[in-house]
C-alpha cells in the first residue's frame, strides 16, 4: 500500500496562478485525511520553507525569484531549463529519501523531468497529472486551429504554425530584436519538449483531470493501459447566499439587472473573443443586460457602460459573484481540461453556458445543469445565454440541478479514484 506520497509542483498555495494549485491542495489535504502522508516539494517564492498545512508537509526549496502571495507567476523559462530540471530533481530526490516516500506524483509539466530524474535516482514509481496540453507541445496553439481529435504534433507543425500563431496573437508586445529573440527561444523549445516526451513515455501512470484532455494525447506518449481519470473536487462548505450576492454587486459597482459573468483568463483559448462577438445579439434580446469580466489576460475589453472589467478578485469575492450572476459563460476554444470556473459556478447554484470542448461535457449535463454549445459559435452562444436570461423558471431549475451535479464531484470520490490509480500503477493492475 502507498503510505507516503510526494507531490512535485511548480506552484502551491499561497502562490496559485490558477485553479490547478487549489486542486493540488485539496487532493493533498484529502489524502492526508485518509491516513496518507503527503509531502509537497515546490520552489519557495517567499514563504516559510517548512510548514504543515491541513496535515500536509510543505517543503519549499530555495529559488531565486520571489512573488507576492496570489496569482502572480514567474516567467515560463524559469521552470523550463536544464538547470532547473537538475536542481529541482536533486531537491525532490533529497526530500524523498528523507521522508521515506513510496511514490512521486508530478503535478504539472514543469516538474516532470525533475521528478523523472528523482524517481530514477531513488527507484521510485512516478505518476504525472495531465492538466493541459503542455506535455504535448510547449505552446499547444494547434488545438485552437486544427480539427484533429488526437494531437500527435511534429517539430515542423510547431515551428511553421504554432510559433507564428503565438507571435501574432499572444506576443504583440516585443518588437525588433526582442521579437527575434523570443521567436528563437520558442523554436528551441521543441528540443526540451523531446525530453518531456521521453519522460512521459516512461512514467508508471498518467492521471488526467478529465477523459477529454487525455483523449487528445497519442497512444505513443500515454498508452491506454497507463491512463486514469481523477476529476477535481467542488468547493466545500455552504455556497454564498443571495445576501452575499447582492452585497458583492454593490461593492463592485455592478447595478442590478440581468448579469452575465465571464471568469478566468481573457484569451483566445478561453474563448473571450467568442463572447465579445456575441454581446450585440444578447443586448438586442435582453434589455438592460450587463456583462462582468473577472480575471486577467492579454485581451482588452471594449469600452461600454454595460461592460464591467473587474480584473482579479479574491476567491471569496468571486464565489459571491457567481451567485450574483444569472448566467456564467465559459466559451472555450481550446480543449478545456476540467474547468474550475464551471465547477465553482455550479456549486454556487448557477447555470453555465459552455463550449462542448475537452472535459466540459463531463461536467455539464446539457439541458439539465447547463447548456453546451459548439465551440467558436457566437450565434449559438448568444441564443443560449439570451434564452436563459428570458426564462427565469428554467434558469432556476438548472441552478438547482447544477448544484446537485457539483456535489457529485466530492472529495471522497476524488481521493478514492486517486488511491485506486496509485495502487493500479504500482501493482500493474491497470
Amino acid at each position: 500500500m502507498i503510505k507516503t506520497v510526494l507531490f512535485a509542483t511548480v506552484y502551491y498555495p499561497p502562490f496559485a496562478p490558477g485553479g490547478a494549485e487549489w486542486t493540488n491542495a485539496r487532493w493533498a489535504a484529502a489524502l492526508a485525511r485518509r491516513g496518507r502522508r503527503v509531502v509537497v516539494v515546490t520552489p519557495n517564492y517567499g514563504a516559510a520553507p517548512h510548514e504543515e498545512v491541513q496535515g500536509v508537509a510543505v517543503r519549499r526549496v530555495p529559488f531565486p525569484r520571489h512573488l507576492a502571495p496570489g496569482s502572480g507567476e514567474v516567467s515560463w523559462l524559469a521552470h523550463h531549463n536544464l538547470i532547473f530540471d537538475r536542481y529541482f530533481g536533486w531537491q525532490i530526490a533529497r526530500v524523498a529519501q528523507h521522508e521515506g516516500v513510496d511514490l512521486i506524483h508530478a503535478q504539472d509539466e514543469g516538474t516532470l523531468i525533475a521528478a523523472w530524474r528523482a524517481g530514477r535516482a531513488r527507484r521510485l514509481p512516478l505518476v504525472v497529472t495531465i492538466r493541459d496540453v503542455g506535455l504535448l507541445c510547449p505552446l499547444g496553439m494547434c488545438t485552437l486551429f486544427e480539427p484533429w481529435a488526437t494531437f500527435d504534433c511534429t517539430k515542423r507543425q510547431y515551428v511553421d504554425k504554432c510559433v507564428p500563431f503565438f507571435m501574432e496573437h499572444y506576443a504583440a508586445g516585443p518588437r525588433g530584436l526582442r521579437a527575434v529573440a523570443l521567436r528563437a527561444r520558442l523554436r528551441l523549445g521543441w528540443r526540451d519538449q523531446s525530453h518531456r516526451h521521453r519522460a512521459l513515455r516512461e512514467v508508471d501512470g498518467v492521471i488526467g483531470v478529465s477523459g477529454g484532455i487525455l483523449s487528445i494525447f497519442p497512444q505513443r506518449l500515454a498508452p491506454a493501459g497507463r491512463r486514469r481519470v481523477v476529476h477535481a473536487t467542488a468547493p466545500t462548505g455552504p455556497p454564498p447566499d443571495d445576501a452575499a450576492a447582492a452585497s458583492v454587486r454593490s461593492a463592485l459597482g455592478v447595478p442590478s439587472g440581468p448579469l452575465v459573468l465571464y471568469a478566468g483568463k481573457r484569451s483566445l483559448g478561453k474563448g473571450t473573443t467568442v463572447l465579445l462577438d456575441a454581446l450585440g445579439s444578447i443586448r438586442a434580446t435582453v434589455p438592460g443586460v450587463r456583462f462582468a469580466f473577472a480575471g486577467k489576460g492579454e485581451l482588452a475589453l471594449p469600452l461600454a457602460s454595460d461592460i464591467h472589467d473587474l480584473r482579479e478578485l479574491s476567491q471569496s469575492t468571486l464565489f459571491s459573484l457567481y451567485r450574483a450572476a444569472d448566467v456564467i459563460v465559459a466559451p472555450a476554444l481550446w480543449p478545456e481540461p476540467f474547468s474550475r470556473v464551471i465547477l465553482e459556478a455550479m456549486w454556487a447554484g448557477r447555470p453555465v453556458v459552455a463550449s462542448a470542448a475537452g472535459g466540459i461535457p463531463e461536467q455539464i449535463e446539457d439541458g439539465v445543469s447547463g447548456v453546451l454549445v459548439p465551440k467558436g459559435d457566437p450565434a449559438a452562444l448568444a441564443n443560449a445565454v439570451s434564452g436563459l436570461l428570458r426564462d427565469p423558471a428554467r434558469r432556476a431549475r438548472m441552478g438547482v440541478a447544477a448544484a446537485a451535479r457539483a456535489a457529485t464531484f466530492s472529495e471522497e470520490r476524488a481521493v478514492t479514484a486517486l488511491l485506486d490509480a496509485y495502487e493500479a500503477f504500482t501493482t500493474g493492475a491497470t
